[in-house]
């Protein structure tokens, strides 16, 4: 898909950020039961900068799971990971992260800021933007598909242009990341478009809702044990450099070294002869409309679970595999399939 000598160079410049990057998600898989997969699809929103959507019932963690991986790169406190102090309090303090519940009736001025209107006339329609989401690295929107449309209207430039709308004038926002949570999935076709900025996808479950043996549900309340009562994550590992500015200066460094020619797709990869024949399944099941934006976007987040797999490895050279298109049956179906990503594993392992 991409020549292997640039991606090779590619992840040896920036080798450092991604071992750092593997220590969070290690740190998150020991502290989180059985949420491999959401923590495997957090990291590739941190490396890709695209949108990140959890779908699952009341009480899975998906609130908990980002607030520490928020800790674990300096962006919330402690008292952000334990119920005594509510969340609000670590967003006062850190205006680059921004978190926010969302229900139908929730105003575009609580997301963006109220208009200050102490001196209308002289000043025009200023908006108290301090401390509100435009100006966050990290947002963090809680039941994003109970938004109303005025809210849904404004995240769809707000996620793919980094642009806010505001009375005609566009301003540059400070997005990094967007991670959102939902107890379903979008029920009304005007989400659509909504749900298409979400690159990606990840279903979590009940334990309890599922056919498993005593000793899971024994280790999932011990690791909920400990992560409720002592919550703190020691972050000792991941002192140094701004992690967050490693992965925007990988991004950076992969459109640089694309605007150059180094960084090429390579059309006779015999790759692309997987890659369509898996899209093109995934849509006759009616498990994906697969959008252009959508399967452009997807390349890219194959070549990040590539270097996410080398840095794990710890590889010399980085070559995308087949199996580097799993991303799409785990992370990008519009509805969840778990045989068919298990068929397309052992397809791959087959081989």
């Amino acid at each position: 898909m991409f020549y292997s000598d640039e991606l090779t160079q590619l992840y040896a410049a920036h080798a450092p950020t991604l071992a750092r990057l593997t220590i969070v998600s290690d740190l998150l898989n020991r502290r989180f039961y059985q949420m491999d997969d959401a923590i495997e699809a957090m990291m590739l929103a941190a490396l890709s900068g695209e949108a990140m959507v959890m779908i699952g019932p009341p009480g899975t963690a998906k609130s908990r799971l980002v607030r520490a991986f928020c800790h674990l790169v300096g962006l919330v406190d402690d008292d952000a990971l334990t119920q005594r102090q509510p969340s609000e309090a670590a967003a006062e303090r850190h205006r680059d992260y921004f978190e926010y519940l969302l229900t139908q009736f929730t105003e575009p001025s609580e997301l963006f800021g109220f208009y200050d209107l102490r001196d209308l006339q002289k000043t025009g329609l200023v908006r108290k933007s301090e401390n509100m989401m435009q100006e966050a690295k990290v947002v963090f929107l809680d039941e994003i598909f109970n938004a109303s449309s005025a809210i849904l209207n404004a995240l769809l430039t707000f996620v793919n242009e980094r642009k806010f709308h505001d009375h005609g004038k566009a301003e540059d926002v400070a997005l990094q990341l967007l991670f959102a949570a939902s107890n379903h999935g979008p029920q009304e076709p005007g989400l659509a478009a909504v749900f298409d900025r979400f690159l990606i996808r990840c279903h979590i479950n009940n334990v309890a809702h599922r056919n498993v043996p005593v000793s899971e549900i024994a280790e999932m309340i011990t690791a909920g044990w400990s992560e409720t009562h002592a919550a703190q994550l020691d972050r000792s590992a991941l002192e140094g450099p701004d992690l967050l500015e490693g992965l925007a200066a990988l991004r950076r460094d992969i459109d640089r070294r694309t605007r150059d020619g180094r960084l090429r797709i390579n059309v006779e990869d015999p790759i692309y002869t997987e890659l369509t024949d898996l899209v093109r399944e995934a849509v006759r099941r009616g498990l994906s409309s697969m959008s252009n934006r959508r399967l452009v976007k997807l390349t890219a987040l194959i070549l990040h679970k590539r270097l996410l797999t080398a840095a794990r490895d710890d590889l010399q050279t980085v070559a995308i595999e087949p199996a580097d298109l799993s991303v799409i049956t785990r992370f990008s179906l519009d509805t969840e399939d778990r045989s068919f990503a298990e068929r397309f594993s052992q397809h791959k392992a087959a081989k």
